[in-house]
């Protein structure tokens, strides 16, 4: 799934270098990207899918491009990383609290999904930052954050019920991208010229 990343932010280098050249500090995406998470939270609450969809796009947008700006201005920190990594998981919880919210008002058994996916999500971003935190790399697996905003971003223009659908792709999926990476991590920590 690098390729697809590596893809998108080729494609996004332009937008990068007018952002960088107007002089919009990275922190200004973050939030700002963290804004349009609120209000696709609040949009897909609504019921509006699509224009969910689109706020969502935003969102991604501006997490896709906040690093590499800091990265062209110099103005990466520790700090900033850890920051975006945070705002990153707000912003997830947000969205799938919106869609979460809707699927309760129609009393519809879709909620199971979005808390499946939420948690999936989670255990993603859980595994590869304990991971680092025993120093090991953990950047394996099918569905990262980018392809998990794409997933649902196109699902969300297609449509409710698609986006329904795309709920319980993302939770195996999800799911199945920790299991991997605690497979990878277990493998890599018994390798013998790791052990203790």
């Amino acid at each position: 799934m690098d390729a697809f990343k590596t893809r998108v932010r080729a494609w996004l280098d332009p937008a990068t270098d007018a952002v960088a050249r107007m002089g919009i500090h990275p922190t200004v995406l973050t939030v700002l990207g963290l804004a349009f998470s609120v209000a696709a939270g609040v949009t897909y609450a609504k019921g509006h899918f699509p224009v969910g969809g689109i706020l969502l796009l935003l969102a991604g947008l501006c997490d896709m491009t906040d690093g590499a700006v800091a990265r062209a201005t110099g103005k990466g920190s520790a700090f900033g990383a850890f920051l975006d990594s945070t705002v990153d998981r707000y912003s997830e919880l947000l969205v799938y609290l919106g869609l979460g919210a809707y699927y309760v008002q129609v009393q519809s058994a879709q909620w199971m999904a979005v808390f499946l996916a939420f948690s999936g999500s989670m255990m993603v971003s859980y595994t590869r930052a304990r991971a680092e935190g025993l120093r090991q790399e953990c950047r394996v697996g099918w569905i990262q954050r980018p392809e998990r905003l794409a997933i649902l971003i196109v699902a969300s223009l297609l449509g409710v019920q698609v986006a329904g659908w795309s709920l319980w792709l993302l939770a195996v999926l999800s799911h199945l991208t920790a299991l991997q990476r605690i497979h990878h991590v277990h493998l890599v920590m018994n390798r013998p010229d790791l052990r203790t």
